[in-house]
């Protein structure tokens, strides 16, 4: 009898090991918007859209090159560790948020979208994500001239 016991302990023990493995292996993952997760389609929150007067604006720094690079290091400082260096939202940052940064990189990303848009989105953060106001007044504090050169360096370095 005591060894119908054990084998039948050894059973439910080989059965719940079994189970904690597969939790942990196939279950939920951290980041809850990866595709890769298996908990089906993921929809990313709603970006806001920019108002009226901002849809209008245009980067009238776009293009140069003296914008550009100081874009680049704007870019470098401030938005790179959650972006990632190749914009595709890959930064070291990236995997503790709660959702996925936008992927500057992907195909069609930037021209869908308006300088006003792009402009909005960086001074006024995004709600719902961890893309917090990043314009003037907050605790970055980027001028209007560092956005729009972030912008101009987004569009130089990854519109596809």
């Amino acid at each position: 009898m005591k060894h119908s016991s054990r084998l039948k302990n050894s059973k439910n023990i080989f059965i719940f090991l079994s189970a904690l493995i597969l939790f942990f292996v196939c279950g939920p993952s951290e980041r809850q918007n990866s595709s890769e997760s298996g908990l089906g389609k993921y929809k990313p929150p709603k970006l806001p859209d920019a108002p009226a007067e901002y849809q209008k604006k245009k980067n009238e720094l776009e293009g140069k090159k003296e914008s550009i690079a100081n874009g680049k290091d704007t870019y470098r400082r401030k938005c790179e560790k959650c972006h990632g260096q190749k914009g595709d939202g890959n930064g070291k940052k990236a995997a503790v948020l709660a959702y996925r940064p936008a992927e500057f990189s992907k195909p069609g990303y930037l021209k869908t979208r308006s300088d006003g848009q792009l402009f909005f989105i960086i001074e006024k953060g995004s709600p719902g994500t961890d893309m917090d106001a990043q314009g003037p007044g907050t605790s970055v504090n980027l001028s209007e001239t560092e956005i729009w050169e972030i912008i101009s360096y987004l569009r130089a370095e990854f519109t596809k």
